[in-house]
């Protein structure tokens, strides 16, 4: 069994060091120390790069509070016990709610709640399997339907009735347990009969090369994708792709690799965001690892994009938070930007940062914008507990069933959702529940059920406001990768910070964004210094190892570690500047590795333009019509690498 594989604690440190690529003064497009980071817009809009009142709470204490109280079967008070025996299909029960209406009844429980519990609690370190005798472990076995060789979301459920993404989702929940647990043989031969089982659904829904995944759901007893008239769901293709990644992990079978890419081709040839609910949080993650190991050229800002910004098209406004709402910092929590104003969601929240934080490990350009995010996203998320807001915006306080609820539901269980306004407050911290008659209160375990995900990728460091991010802890089958860190620094200054090495023995820091080791033969801390408003990702590779260099990737010993990676930056304008007239685009490529400029090319009003790395980049704005542009620049190497960059300018 390896489920001990994720307990490794998270550890803090941190070296910026870009590398500077020569290159000829007179190059208009320099290869100048300039940062290899990468933006997601969504996160560029943040008022400021610490979070307004920031607080760390412990996550791993809360994550362990949930599982304590939940698993309880002998506590006693208001609503509790939560968790019953499932005798119909052996099994346990939890509600997705505090005073659930569904409580006791066998079948109606969900595996978003019940499987994604176990996950969190293995996360942190808990052994599910035997917990006083029981399996908690082999009874999610009740999710998997023998007629239709799928994992539901209830076991007393259908695919007929249920909607692609809790079909997906689950099933991806399921996955990751089952790799923890993999003593569980009959398990795999499970999430094996899945992966197959939608391995079908996707040669229907891919129709010979004409894909079309944007459907509500999949009948597998009829072998049929439908839609419900009201809703439909493309991101599935993104659960479905990764599903099939995760079945050529465990097979070799290069058809679950094939069909994992062409899904994720429909994807990037999506117009707009494809977010309905989760799936699409997976995206950049498999665009990123896919681009890294198997060659294929990805965006993986678009995807960024598209899932933490707030343009969904099938679910308008769906995405993450940017402002404050009556005070409180929302800043990266996942939800609703538009209904009523605005509706972050806990559980959605969680599952994105497990998602997200991974595509660090593939594609290093993002580490910043990501360390940004996740900071933000960290210190606000405790605003979903109770003890944690003013009881003056809160629904428990105006509900009469939770007066005398046990304060260990406040603390270990959070409110299903913030909206921006409700009741005449804002924020309003409660849900949907109370409001639509679902359950007596708005405490969701659907929710708290993920804590875990969110506690296994944070820890502090020593130093205030600087995060260190396990982008291994919500991974899975990738065994044989070293340890490796995302830290960002806030701070306009250079910070010293505690690197507590996770590995047994000596270790070399490598840093993935200059491709360089920075410290060598190093066990216990280290300290090291973080630039200012910047981010590292280092990898612990055993001390003296070689590192291999093969088409653009670096190995130790075999397994991945780091690749060949180019950023472009537009310099001295900035976005809406007006020109007027002749005016220059400078341009400058930092890279981790000895680039050289092949061509460049400007795409203005959907003409194309071509230069050489020698050339001035200069137009007049004459030859074009007035009014706001988008102009598109994309330098390629000799060696084939392309990265491309926009700026907006206003034409006189």
């Amino acid at each position: 069994m390896n489920f001990l594989k994720r307990s490794i604690g998270i550890l803090g440190m941190v070296i910026m060091l870009i590398m500077a690529v020569s290159c000829s003064k007179e190059e208009n497009v320099s290869m100048e120390e300039s940062t290899m980071n990468k933006d997601i817009k969504q996160v560029t809009f943040y008022d400021s790069k610490i979070p307004n009142d920031y607080k760390l709470i412990d996550w791993r204490k809360k994550a362990l509070q949930y599982d304590e109280l939940v698993f309880d079967t002998g506590t006693e008070g208001t609503f509790l016990p939560l968790m019953w025996e499932d005798t119909t299909y052996d099994s346990f029960g939890l509600p997705a709610y505090v005073g659930d209406g569904r409580m006791h009844k066998d079948g109606a429980q969900e595996a978003v709640t019940n499987v994604a519990a176990v996950l969190s609690a293995t996360l942190m370190g808990i052994d599910k399997s035997t917990v006083d005798t029981v399996d908690y472990v082999s009874q999610l076995d009740a999710f998997f339907s023998e007629e239709e060789q799928i994992i539901l979301n209830n076991p007393a459920g259908s695919s007929e009735t249920t909607s692609m993404w809790y079909l997906l989702y689950p099933a991806i929940l399921y996955s990751h347990v089952s790799y923890l647990y993999d003593d569980h043989e009959e398990m795999r031969e499970k999430v094996l009969a899945n992966i197959e089982s939608w391995y079908g659904a996707y040669e229907v829904m891919y129709n010979n090369g004409e894909p079309n995944f944007d459907y509500t759901g999949f009948n597998f007893i009829t072998g049929e994708p439908y839609r419900n008239g009201v809703w439909s769901e493309p991101d599935s293709a993104v659960g479905i792709g990764l599903l099939m990644y995760y079945g050529y992990e465990m097979t070799g079978d290069e058809k679950y690799l094939e069909a994992s890419i062409n899904t994720m081709e429909y994807i990037e040839g999506y117009f707009g965001s494809p977010l309905y609910e989760a799936l699409m949080y997976f995206g950049p993650y498999l665009a990123a690892k896919l681009n890294a190991l198997h060659g294929t050229d990805f965006e993986v800002a678009d995807f960024l994009n598209d899932t933490i910004g707030s343009t969904a098209i099938p679910r308008g406004g769906w995405g993450s938070i940017v402002g404050q709402w009556g005070g409180y910092d929302m800043n990266g929590l996942f939800g609703s930007t538009t209904d009523g104003g605005g509706y972050a969601f806990a559980m959605n929240t969680f599952a994105a940062a497990g998602a997200i934080v991974p595509v660090a490990q593939y594609d290093a350009r993002y580490a910043k914008s990501i360390g940004e995010w996740m900071l933000h996203l960290t210190s606000n998320s405790r605003y979903f507990y109770a003890t944690e807001t003013d009881e003056k915006n809160q629904s428990c306080t105006y509900v009469e069933a939770c007066h005398g609820i046990d304060d260990r539901i406040k603390e270990a269980i959070p409110y299903e959702g913030i909206r921006k306004e409700s009741q005449g407050r804002s924020p309003w911290f409660g849900g949907d529940p109370t409001v639509y008659g679902w359950a007596q209160t708005d405490f969701s375990l659907y929710s708290g059920s993920h804590t875990g995900i969110l506690a296994s990728i944070v820890e502090e460091t020593n130093v205030e406001g600087i995060l260190r991010l396990d982008v291994q802890a919500t991974q899975f089958y990738n065994e044989h990768a070293f340890p490796t860190f995302l830290i960002y620094n806030p701070h306009n200054e250079v910070k010293e910070v505690e690197y507590e090495v996770a590995s047994e023995g000596a270790v070399d820091l490598y840093n993935t964004l200059t491709n360089t080791v920075v410290a060598s033969d190093v066990t216990g801390s280290v300290p090291l210094e973080v630039r200012g408003d910047a981010a590292v990702v280092i990898v612990e590779i055993p001390t003296g190892t070689k590192v291999e260099y093969r088409e653009g990737n670096y190995y130790v010993q075999d397994t991945f570690i780091s690749r060949d990676l180019a950023s472009l930056n537009i310099n001295g304008l900035n976005n809406n500047d007006t020109v007027s007239g002749k005016f220059e685009i400078k341009a400058s490529l930092a890279a981790n590795y000895e680039a050289e400029i092949e061509t460049v090319t400007v795409e203005i009003d959907e003409e194309i333009f071509e230069f050489t790395g020698e050339e001035k980049i200069e137009f007049n704005t004459k030859d074009f019509s007035t009014g706001t542009k988008k102009i598109w620049v994309t330098v390629t190497t000799k060696d084939g690498q392309e990265d491309q960059n926009s700026i907006r300018l206003r034409f006189e």
